[in-house]
């Protein structure tokens, strides 16, 4: 069936007009509404954040990048007000939405309003409605509409409250901009330049203070400030050691405008910050110099020639090594030296090489007897002066003379004056030996001496023989010849080769027959000392067998 288009009459034109015009009144209205409450609510908001900002700003003086920090927190706060308050609740133009909205403040249209919107135009291509019927229904909403005023949907006394909340703060920031004017410009100065430095205006006022320091660890300092205006009894001071939380210490008047803290040692550096009544300083530093630490170590060793030794390079500060070496120390420090100096405990203080970076000292010395040590330093940013207070030692070990002993004969002799002695000797040395002598006299003469050759090693077990008549040929019967094994190792250093000598021995010169008469009774107390030996053998023998023959009970 084909649709039908109404033909609407003049009045029924007008009034379709008119409540359209009603319909967008009240979502103008709507919309002022909502622009009102967002308004409110954002000078609500940024009035407060300033009050905050400032009360922030002004109890805790906070540095510039966190009053960046503080802005952004300032920007995104107002952001979302200017979201949840404000733009999410602006909507188009709906006739449809506005037409709810009044029919849910007057049930009794029973959805009349909502159909006329919806069927101002016409009805739907495609669909069937009498005219008349639209007509009727147009006529029937002007007339149950003409006495309602569409833009009750909204009311202003829903603002109340907010719009007393907002006075209130309002009249406090009036109150704060009348009695502090001077530090809310102070705020948006230091909010706009977070970099700058301009303080708040105070009673009291820091003229004075210490400021940035540094301080050689260990040692003492002394913080002040000096004040004007109206003076507390005390001042307060608030550190922070580097790591750790803030503290308090009260801070005494040691003058009429002047506030001291003095610490006795400082180890660690710190940050300070000091109020004097409602001033307060910028945040500072002390910053504590530790002495330069030895962070390389490399000490060559150079062994003396006499010892067989290779050099090596130690990493150890505290060494033990053989009379004569040459040591060479290259110590790495953590930060650059104007100056250092190895300190030995017995001897003046020797001056230490720096290489071009100053990080590295150096000094070589030799070895000659055992010392103590330490090192002083001056690190070269401050001039500080440090003396090291852990000692060190080098043990020198002196290279002791020879040791030798004769193993035979192992008695007293008597010889003729053709003895050809021969000698069983064993020597010994810690590095090694050279040469051997023997060394004898004449019935106590002078010393005399003759060589027996050179020898080699450490440790060893020599035979050697002493032609008498070769090396005193005037020796003759009745002569007493006292002679000793005399040694020397390889020692090259001052004073040369360090000798041992051995037991001393005697020989008695007599004649052939009584040298003979001497063998024959040595013979035979050798024989008797056999037999001896045999006969007490041969009874242990037999007191073994007994015991092994014998039953246990």
């Amino acid at each position: 069936m084909a649709s039908v288009t109404a033909t609407q009459p003049p009045d029924a034109l007008y009034g379709s007009v008119f409540v359209e015009e009603k319909l967008h009144r009240a979502w103008r209205k709507e919309r002022h509404f909502q622009h009102t409450r967002g308004l409110c609510y954002l000078i609500l908001w940024a009035l407060a954040l300033i009050l905050l900002d400032f009360a922030v700003d002004f109890l805790f003086r906070i540095p510039g990048y966190w009053r960046w920090v503080l802005a952004a927190v300032n920007i995104g706060a107002l952001g979302w007000v200017l979201y949840h308050h404000w733009f999410r609740y602006l909507r188009h133009y709906d006739p449809v939405r506005t037409a709810l909205q009044v029919e849910r403040r007057h049930p009794e249209l029973q959805s009349l309003l909502v159909s006329f919107v919806q069927f101002r135009e016409g009805p739907h291509v495609g669909a069937y409605v009498s005219p008349s019927l639209l007509n009727a229904l147009r006529r029937q909403t002007i007339e149950y509409t003409e006495p309602i005023d569409f833009r009750e949907i909204v009311s202003y006394r829903e603002l109340k409250r907010i719009f007393i909340f907002s006075a209130c703060v309002l009249a406090l920031f009036g109150f704060v901009s009348i009695n502090w004017s001077h530090h809310l410009r102070v705020l948006f100065y230091r909010m706009l330049y977070p970099e700058a430095r301009l303080s708040y205006p105070t009673r009291t006022r820091i003229v004075d203070i210490t400021g940035h320091t540094t301080v050689q660890q260990g040692k003492k300092v002394a913080l002040f400030a000096r004040g004007e205006g109206l003076l507390p009894l005390y001042g307060e001071l608030r550190v922070q050691p580097e790591g750790g939380t803030w503290e308090r210490v009260t801070l005494s008047k040691t003058a009429p405008d002047t506030y001291t803290y003095e610490f006795p040692e400082v180890y660690q550096s710190l940050n300070y910050r000091i109020r004097l009544g409602d001033a307060y300083s910028d945040e500072y530093k002390v910053t504590v110099v530790p002495p330069p630490r030895i962070v390389g170590t490399r000490v060559r060793v150079e062994y003396p020639k006499y010892t067989g030794q290779a050099p090596q390079t130690l990493d150890i500060l505290n060494l033990e090594v053989p009379e004569g070496t040459k040591l060479r120390w290259e110590l790495r420090c953590d930060q650059p030296l104007a100056e250092a100096r190895i300190l030995p405990e017995d001897a003046a203080p020797a001056s230490m090489a720096l290489s071009k970076d100053t990080l590295t000292a150096t000094f070589e010395t030799i070895a000659t007897q055992s010392f103590d040590y330490s090192f002083y330093w001056k690190e070269a940013t401050y001039g500080y002066e440090y003396k090291d207070e852990v000692r060190y030692f080098v043990q020198v070990i002196p290279d002791s003379a020879p040791q030798v002993e004769i193993l035979r004969p192992l008695e007293d002799e008597k010889a003729t004056v053709r003895k050809t002695l021969t000698v069983t000797y064993q020597a010994r040395d810690d590095y090694g030996l050279t040469e051997v002598w023997v060394v004898y006299n004449v019935n106590d003469g002078d010393e005399q001496r003759a060589t027996l050759g050179p020898i080699k090693g450490k440790l060893l077990d020599k035979e050697s023989t002493w032609v008498l008549k070769k090396s005193i040929p005037s020796l003759k019967e009745g002569d007493t010849v006292t002679y000793a094994i005399e040694v020397a190792d390889n020692h090259t250093g001052e004073g040369g080769a360090f000798k041992g000598r051995s037991q001393g021995r005697r020989l008695y010169i007599v004649s052939i027959e009584e040298y003979l008469r001497y063998l024959a009774e040595r013979r035979r107390k050798l024989v008797g000392d056999i037999r001896t030996m045999y006969t007490q053998e041969t009874e242990a023998a037999e007191k073994v067998d007994e015991l092994g023959t014998k039953q246990p009970e």
